[in-house]
């Protein structure tokens, strides 16, 4: 049997011209403006793409003038297609967002002749404001193409052992960069581990994202001795997000003394805005104005061969 490996993401803006076009394609989807109907969310996005796209274009001009994620999503792709039988698996990637879209990614397996689909999402933890939007746009393209192969979807992968294994490898080693910075005045490490929020909304609707964040940091802070704390981070507009926002945790952890954090992406599997920016300049500020003088981030997955051998692990569950 054919199997086409689908690995969804949202995507990006990958050039700077792309930036307010890409914050209009993020706002209209009806998984992120909830409850606001089709005309009306159209104008609101629109609205927002204008006022945040000048200052979202300065942050993606910090960074190298555009998301490399989708550089770091092809090299995971890539790695792997290096694991699996290329006669009878291809994969594609599918952007929500961004290209190449998920309607593309589609049309090529199915060109292909697919006869499987496997739905592959790289966010571990599922929300529909994700993970449930990217499933939407797979099953709007087939009814668009009146293609009926069978599809297989993995919902999240929370907890799964090869995934916490490597996360864990890279809180070990930003602890240790923190640990080895500071070694003169032995100052202790505390692990913040920082999650994008989601608007109380979306949760109070029944989304499963914070349970899903639970889920992975009972099972990567397991045995770790360093005190440890969750925060979140990007969120938008005025109404409430999941707390703690993690620039109130870094204002907490200065009040109370503390002078080294590590602070861990635990719901990105590659770098782009919300860490080259929110965490590596913006919030890495924070600490700094508020009496935290050692700053670590964990690194991403990004080009990291044990994560190909994670997604590969994921396909026989």
């Amino acid at each position: 049997m054919k199997r086409g490996i689908l690995l969804l993401n949202f995507g990006g803006p990958w050039t700077l011209s792309d930036v307010k076009p890409f914050l209009y394609r993020l706002f209209v989807n009806p998984c992120v403006l909830v409850g606001i109907p089709s005309p009306l969310r159209q104008l609101v996005a629109f609205t927002i793409a204008q006022i945040k796209g000048p200052s979202s274009i300065r942050n993606y001009r910090s960074i190298g003038c555009g998301s490399p994620q989708l550089s770091w999503t092809t090299r995971q792709a890539e790695g792997l297609r290096n694991l699996v039988c290329k006669n009878s698996f291809r994969v594609e990637i599918g952007m929500r967002s961004a290209q190449p879209s998920i309607p593309e990614a589609v049309r090529h397996l199915r060109q292909w002749g697919a006869e499987e689909l496997i739905l592959l999402p790289l966010f571990p933890q599922f929300s529909t404001t994700t993970t449930g939007t990217c499933f939407e746009a797979v099953e709007q393209t087939l009814v668009e193409l009146d293609w009926r192969p069978m599809v297989r979807q993995i919902n999240n992968w929370p907890d799964d052992p090869g995934y916490i294994k490597l996360l864990r490898r890279t809180v070990d080693e930003a602890i240790a960069r923190a640990e080895t910075e500071r070694a003169g005045d032995r100052a202790p490490v505390h692990v913040v581990f920082s999650a994008h929020s989601l608007p109380q909304k979306i949760v109070r609707l029944g989304d499963p994202y914070p349970l899903d964040i639970e889920r992975t940091i009972k099972a990567v802070t397991k045995n770790l001795v360093h005190p440890w704390s969750v925060a979140f981070q990007s969120r938008n507009g005025r109404l409430p997000w999941l707390q703690p926002y993690l620039e109130e945790e870094l204002k907490r952890l200065g009040r109370e003394g503390v002078r080294n954090v590590v602070v861990v992406p635990v719901s990105f599997v590659s770098d782009h805005i919300e860490t080259l920016f929110e965490l590596d300049q913006l919030y890495a500020g924070v600490a700094k104005n508020h009496g935290i003088t050692c700053y670590h981030r964990a690194r991403c997955f990004n080009n990291d061969p044990a994560f190909p051998r994670v997604l590969h692990s994921l396909l026989a569950c």
